[in-house]
């Protein structure tokens, strides 16, 4: 099945940032649902401005040629997708998650990624979905679940399910109208970095002990994750509220794949999504690819209590990233370059703006002023950073 776009119209004076960006994620979302396999776009009427080319170059699109003329026709495949989690302004605190130069910053490291992917399956959509957006739409899932509006009442008003979030997304928010209490679970990785496991988030209670917690509340529970395809933290969880004979009465997630679809069938789970895409190749959470912004965490014992947390980025030069062998060397080596002048780029202007607001340098000793984690790339058990240096110096030895 073939959709052919052949216009993207969009109110120029909305207050609404990438307008563009946003209409045709969820158009092409829409027809990943209902089965189309291929897109293209073509203009009838005029040539395609150099913005409009630019963004689809972002999402994929290739320029086609008919006897060596361009014809201003884009086309893409989209039976095997990749997504990418624009995620990065959640992660950064405020005063400056809202000063100008940092959502520059992080616009622009965004668009350098979505080119990055394109370079990694060339010919294939690239489909970008940015987190606030899927915030709000999971929180119109919870509450119409829970039978509540999606804003506070003046007069307190609870609904009958229990949010829990297992996740990042929803961490440490509280959704309208409705219990919510986190479950706060982190991917592991052994040092070695060739397995991990999903255990207890570091500081806090074993799992089991948090699971105990959320029954105590004495209702049905409507678990939440951002994405579900493979189902590492499911697989695990799943025995645990079995075990203690938590009631869940449905699965909500922003992006679910074939495979987690057919996860949850065998686990006899109900479950619901913002977005289904049947044929999910990988997706990418962008915080995740940026060292000292997010990662994966790694097991070291004893440097827990220093506040920071030891993590991985799967990307050169910390880890040959073998999920992407399938890929070009070159334009894997790209794509951790520019990984890494991102993360540079971003933190840099997050510092200089530090330096502005409180008059101070940003070191990672003062870290976690600024972001959410206070995380660093393990390079092993005997090597120790200097926390009185600006994360972006770092980087800038890494590269």
């Amino acid at each position: 099945r073939i959709v052919v776009l052949s216009g993207i119209a969009y109110s120029s004076d909305s207050s609404i940032e990438n307008t563009d960006q946003l209409v045709l994620t969820e158009a092409l979302a829409y027809c990943l649902e209902n089965g189309f396999t291929f897109a293209i776009y073509h203009r009838y009427i005029g040539e395609i401005d150099t913005r409009l080319a630019r963004l689809l170059n972002r999402q994929g699109f290739q320029l086609m040629k008919v006897n060596e003329a361009e014809d201003h026709i884009y086309a893409v495949d989209m039976k095997y997708p990749v997504t990418l989690q624009k995620d990065i302004s959640t992660i950064v605190k405020e005063p400056f998650n809202g000063r100008e130069r940092v959502l520059n910053a992080i616009e622009e490291a965004h668009k350098k990624m979505q080119y990055s992917l394109t370079k990694l399956y060339p010919g294939n959509l690239v489909l970008s979905f940015d987190a606030k957006v899927m915030h709000y739409r999971i929180v119109d899932l919870i509450t119409q679940n829970n039978n509540v509006p999606s804003e506070p009442l003046k007069v307190r008003q609870l609904g009958e399910f229990m949010c829990v979030p297992f996740g990042k997304i929803l961490r440490g928010m509280v959704v309208p109208n409705t219990v919510t209490k986190s479950l706060h679970t982190d991917k592991r990785f052994e040092p070695a970095i060739t397995r991990f496991e999903i255990t207890e988030f570091p500081n806090y209670s074993p799992l089991t002990y948090q699971i105990r917690t959320i029954k105590s509340f004495q209702r049905p529970v409507l678990l939440v994750d951002d994405l579900l395809h493979k189902g590492y933290r499911l697989r695990k969880l799943d025995p645990l509220f079995r075990q203690e004979n938590l009631q869940v009465s449905k699965i909500i997630v922003g992006l679910l794949s074939g495979r987690g679809k057919d996860l949850m069938t065998l686990q006899n789970r109900e479950v619901e999504s913002v977005y289904f895409i049947p044929n999910l190749r990988s997706w990418f959470v962008e915080s995740n690819m940026y060292p000292f912004i997010g990662g994966d965490s790694v097991l070291r014992e004893g440097q827990y209590n220093k506040g920071f947390l030891p993590s991985i980025n799967l990307i050169l030069p910390y880890v040959a990233p073998n999920f992407l062998m399938d890929t070009p060397k070159l334009a894997l080596y790209d794509f951790s370059m520019t990984c890494l002048t991102n993360a540079r780029s971003i933190l840099k202007t997050i510092e200089e703006e530090y330096q502005i607001v409180y008059e101070r340098k940003l070191t990672l000793n003062r870290q976690g002023e600024a972001l959410l984690s206070t995380r660093y790339p393990d390079k092993g058990g005997d090597l120790s950073y200097d926390i009185n240096m600006a994360p972006s110096e770092y980087i800038s030895s890494d590269i």
